[in-house]
């Protein structure tokens, strides 16, 4: 398997490619705050399958601002020009987390680029409506906490050094990760310190907050004619059994996982069980 990094017009890409041809192309875009590490523990299996390109969704990490404002069009065409550039088409698209309304937007406006999306933990229907109506936040005081966490910790830089002490220590694993993996102590450490390392950025973050508050899910869910597989982790509070009915009375969903003692992060906690759902149907 080969593997490549570089930036591409403003784009900073990791491309693997398999020993032997493959028919297969899996685009990864990371979560709010996020970079293309946090694939670091998927990205490999996919690669030895198929074409696999792992990006900082434009705006993030190394990748440079879809013009002068964060916005989900901006994003999504960001994306969808790259992917022209690359000549990657008919991708399967993994999403992960708050991207997940971004790869939704490419699948709507170009269903050429995606012909599958996998959204991982990435369908908060009801956290996107408690961003535009606040006050319900006192009805669901443990989904609130959550989406406070999650903007929080977007907001908090961290660089190799201090993402390999988080890592490496149990306790700091507990009271920095506790809200978006069910067991942080069972980390591994290795794995994590990837992850973690270059996250952050007050900047963006707080735009695509601004933005998620004027979202409409259900009409993102409704416009994406592609098919949809749904992955939740069994104790995410942002991602709820609820959020999953409404995803399949507005999207095409074919396939769903609930992975097992496991929150916000399946791609950090259980990176093998997300592996083997993504390439059981390719």
């Amino acid at each position: 398997m080969s593997r490549r990094a570089e930036l591409r017009d403003g784009v900073h890409v990791v491309e693997l490619m398999p020993s032997h041809h493959g028919d297969s192309t899996f685009l990864l875009l990371h979560g709010l705050g996020g970079t293309l590490r946090f694939w670091s523990g998927v990205a490999p299996a996919l690669g030895a399958v198929g074409r696999t390109l792992v990006i900082d969704v434009p705006g993030f990490g190394r990748s440079a601002l879809p013009g002068d404002q964060v916005t989900l069009d901006g994003v999504a065409d960001a994306i969808i020009e790259f992917c022209h550039r690359a000549k990657a088409t008919r991708c399967t698209v993994v999403a992960h987390s708050l991207s997940g309304m971004v790869a939704l937007r490419v699948a709507a406006k170009n269903p050429g680029v995606c012909r599958r999306l996998v959204l991982v933990d990435a369908t908060p229907v009801t956290g996107i409506e408690m961003l535009h109506h606040p006050a319900r936040a006192l009805r669901a005081p443990a989904l609130a906490a959550t989406l406070a966490a999650q903007f929080a910790g977007g907001l908090v830089p961290l660089r190799p050094w201090s993402a390999g002490l988080i890592a490496r220590s149990k306790v700091l694993r507990s009271i920095a990760l506790g809200a978006f993996v069910a067991e942080p102590s069972r980390l591994d450490p290795v794995l994590t310190a990837e992850a973690l390392s270059y996250t952050g950025g007050a900047r963006t973050v707080l735009r695509a907050l601004r933005q998620a508050r004027g979202i409409d899910l259900p009409a993102l869910l409704d416009a994406a004619r592609v098919p949809i597989d749904v992955v939740r982790g069994e104790r995410d509070t942002m991602n709820t059994a609820a959020d999953f009915e409404i995803v399949r009375r507005h999207a095409d969903v074919r396939r769903e996982l609930i992975v097992r003692n496991c929150r916000h992060w399946p791609l950090i906690e259980d990176p093998q069980a997300l592996v083997d759902f993504i390439l059981a149907k390719e």
